[in-house]
């Protein structure tokens, strides 16, 4: 398979700089657990762990995956939900020189078949049934089409080819091997929103140099507390940022198994927490919570807001509620991160953009010819990064694709710089609606409509109209008790101000808006909800 290791223009002056370390992800934590062993490391709703058992524990692991002899590099996946054993298995991977698969518990028979089979996996961990779901079932089911997944484990008591709990509870000697930190050893999935998901691989080195560059952003040290709310088994948002960048930092994860805004404001209360990461409709969700105002959140410092982009309301009044900074993570699942929000940002800049480039990244604008826009001018995203995956697993093609141009990454964002290098999203380039001949941007909208009364969630998609060739229609969840009509989307849109053509010329009601397993909104999903509702209208 093609890797396409980053180029030397962008990371030999990291080197020289000692920015980036060469330096195996275990032996961070490693190092953390010879300091302060019994510190806590991470932790979940039945479980935690000191950085001393993390260690133990992955090293545990790591001893059985070496006694099966597989090769090196080989894949190991975990479907265990926001669980600890996230952690566990990632480090043990780490030690073992194979490669961590995160699973996530939203995938049913489709998204695992194509994955576990694409993949190769050789080894896999299950829960229980989980909300309903026998995944042991479901995979033996497909255990025939899968001739190179080896070894299934059963954790919390599943029943499977061997016990992993047992497994990572066996006493030894702590390992700790070389490993070439250029190698792939961590693969996130991008959510498939219009097609099969896609498996980008990391390296040791590019994440660790992303968790350092976060872990300076938002001040994480020792003795913090950080709070995973977002699905952890699915990337970045819910993992690197609340799970892995902590452990690296010598803080504490928390991780929150099922999601629910109480649950959630709960947990940051009681836990003391200083940090958390959560995309922003959970933000939204946490905001509204009727619990919020008479919970104690003196503790909390920073919330990171990743995987969607944030609102300026949401984000001051995020804020002013829990009296903590907003720092904003900007990139994608295969290209890596290329801008964030520092805590010493001013506030107008942490609330209006996703911030400036991360160190040794490069960032232009593009318009659709292809040649690079002003300062304030909106134009693609494009970037090249020393967070880049270094391609796609079981994707020659489009590994190759996303190496082009000199290993620049066209986002499909549409953004804007200003004077001080800070990027503002503004929408996407394929999500434009062009009512005749005019284009809408419906993040624009969005932004407008999330701030009426009545609104709790909201997105804005085209609908095909034979004179116009689109109409915009506000796809909305209303808050708890509330109501609302397309008349009163028109008024209220009408009294900000907006260009005529702007204003949504439907309205559909939702209970929940469609999303990824990876809890992201599906416009493609949306779209098409609409037009089942709307068809013979």
């Amino acid at each position: 398979m093609p890797i396409r290791p980053l180029t030397p223009e962008l990371i030999d002056p990291l080197r020289q700089q000692g920015i980036w370390l060469d330096t195996p992800l275990y032996r961070l934590v490693d190092a953390h657990a010879e300091r302060t062993p019994d510190a806590l490391a991470v932790a979940d709703q039945h479980e935690r762990l000191t950085y001393a058992e993390l260690v133990a524990r992955s090293s545990a692991f790591a001893r059985w995956l070496a006694a099966q002899d597989l090769p090196a590099g080989s894949i190991v996946a975990s479907q265990t939900g926001n669980r600890v054993a996230l952690a566990v298995t990632h480090l043990a991977c780490n030690r073992a020189d194979m490669t961590f698969l995160p699973l996530s518990t939203q995938w049913r028979r489709t998204e695992l078949e194509s994955l576990l089979r694409r993949s190769g996996v050789a080894v896999l961990v299950l829960p229980p049934p989980y909300k309903g779901v026998d995944f042991f079932s479901m995979v033996e089911e497909m255990r025939s089409e899968l001739p190179r997944l080896l070894h299934v484990g059963g954790s919390d008591g599943l029943e499977a080819d061997f016990d992993f709990d047992a497994v990572v509870r066996e006493a030894g000697p702590v390992v700790a091997p070389d490993r070439d930190p250029d190698l792939p050893g961590f693969i996130t999935v991008t959510s498939g929103t219009t097609e099969i998901p896609r498996m980008s691989q990391w390296t040791d080195n590019n994440v660790s140099f992303l968790m350092r560059d976060y872990i300076s952003a938002v001040e994480l040290r020792p003795g913090d507390v950080a709070l995973a709310i977002a699905p952890a088994n699915t990337g970045a948002t819910g993992y690197l940022f609340p799970v892995l960048a902590p452990i690296c930092a010598g803080a504490a994860s928390i991780l929150l198994e099922d999601w629910s805004p109480t649950a959630a404001v709960e947990l940051l209360e009681t836990e003391h927490a200083t940090h958390a990461a959560a995309i922003p409709t959970q933000l939204v969700k946490m905001l509204q919570d009727p619990t919020v105002a008479q919970r104690d959140f003196s503790a909390v410092r920073v919330i990171t807001s990743a995987g969607a982009p944030l609102t300026p309301d949401t984000a001051a009044l995020t804020e002013s509620s829990f009296g903590c900074v907003v720092s904003t993570v900007y990139g994608s699942t295969d290209g890596g991160v290329i801008t964030l929000t520092r805590t010493s940002d001013p506030i107008d800049k942490r609330r209006t953009s996703v911030g400036c480039p991360v160190p040794g990244a490069e960032l232009i604008l593009l318009d659709a010819e292809g040649n690079t826009v002003d300062l304030g001018v909106t134009g693609e995203v494009v970037w090249r990064t020393p967070t880049k995956s270094c391609g796609y697993l079981g994707d020659d093609e489009r590994t190759d694709a996303m190496f082009k141009d000199e290993g620049w990454y066209h986002s499909g964002d549409l953004g804007a710089l200003d004077e001080d290098g800070y990027l503002s999203i503004v929408g996407r380039s394929k999500d434009l609606i062009i009512r005749g001949g005019q284009n809408i941007s419906p993040l624009e909208i969005e932004q407008i409509l999330a701030r009426h009364e009545a609104v709790s969630e909201v997105a804005v998609v085209g609908v095909p109209d034979p004179v116009f060739g689109e109409r915009a229609c506000a796809c909305v969840v209303v808050r708890a008790g509330a109501q609302l009509t397309l008349d009163e989307v028109i008024t209220f849109m009408k009294a900000q101000d907006v260009a005529p053509f702007k204003v949504p010329e439907m309205l559909e009601l939702f209970d929940e808006l469609p999303r990824t397993g990876a809890g992201k909104l599906s416009k493609v999903s949306m779209r098409s909800a609409v037009a089942e509702r709307t068809a013979g209208r």
